[in-house]
């Protein structure tokens, strides 16, 4: 049994093969996990920026819909009001015509 002895030397290469592909193995490992890590990173930053554009376009129409229903109280206020003088003028005419009724009655 000397250093040449293949009992010694078949095990010790087998285990140096055996840890130099687990390290092969692992540093891929490492790498795809890496490489995975940055997608997920880009696609978290690209769903931020898309919900940031969101949220402004939602603040945007928001305002778009406030403002027509401000344009939209103010048209029925407008017709309220336009209404109400037709509905007096209505009442005027009304109120003359039973006045001349009652004046054509007393002569």
């Amino acid at each position: 049994m000397g250093i040449y002895d293949p009992v010694f030397w078949i095990p010790t290469a087998v285990s140096a093969i055996a840890v130099t592909l687990f390290y092969l193995d692992m540093r891929g490992r490492v790498k795809t996990s890496e490489t995975s890590s940055r997608s997920m990173l880009t696609l978290i930053n690209l769903m931020r920026q898309e919900l940031t554009l969101f949220r402004s376009q939602i603040q945007a129409s928001n305002m778009k819909s406030i403002d027509l229903a401000k344009q939209k109280a103010l048209q029925g206020e407008q017709d309220r009001k336009w209404k109400e003088t037709f509905n007096t003028i209505k009442a005027l005419k009304g109120f003359a015509e039973i006045a001349s009724l009652f004046g054509d009655k007393e002569d």
